[in-house]
């Protein structure tokens, strides 16, 4: 059982540990935010790319036609990292969360000691119990055959000769 409030209330300090769970959440979306990642990885490799754009040779910028790509891609990926960024940092991820209502605990995960009775979607169709069973696999398709007159065999007899 978790401890107390100062008040004595347990309520009061479930839900305090919830404020505390939602702002870790909050700040591991941020930290993981995908926009960072790649911004990032294009800032890195941008750097590189101007760097030996700067000190490229003549003999290197005549093997790409008389322009210095290393310099312009390097330029180009500093702008697309700048880019990325610039959208992580004025929109975090964490506050999206919280803007469109998603708490730390989704409805289908629960909180922790509770377990899950229906899907994010709605009602599981057959009841609202967790089920044990694996779901069931999708229809199998498969594709039209060809016309008698396009098809060929491919099947031979243990006597030389083609069966159909």
């Amino acid at each position: 059982m978790s401890e107390a409030s100062p008040t004595g209330d347990p309520h009061i300090s479930q839900s305090e540990e919830a404020e505390v769970d939602a702002d870790r959440a909050r700040r591991a979306a941020d930290l993981f935010d995908l926009r960072r990642i790649i911004g990032g990885l294009f800032a890195i490799y941008g750097v590189i790319l101007l760097v030996l754009g700067l000190g490229a040779s003549d003999a290197d910028i005549e093997k790409a036609a008389g322009w210095n790509l290393n310099l312009w891609v390097g330029v180009a990926m500093l702008i697309t990292a700048a880019l990325f960024l610039a959208w992580a940092f004025a929109r975090p991820l964490g506050q999206e969360m919280v803007d469109e209502g998603y708490s730390a605990y989704s409805s289908r995960a629960g909180a922790p000691g509770v377990t899950a009775t229906e899907p994010l979607g709605g009602s599981t169709p057959g009841g609202s119990r967790a089920s044990t069973e694996p779901p069931k696999p999708p229809p199998t398709m498969r594709a039209p055959a060809a016309p008698a007159c396009m098809s060929a065999t491919t099947v031979a007899s243990t006597s030389a000769t083609l069966a159909s």
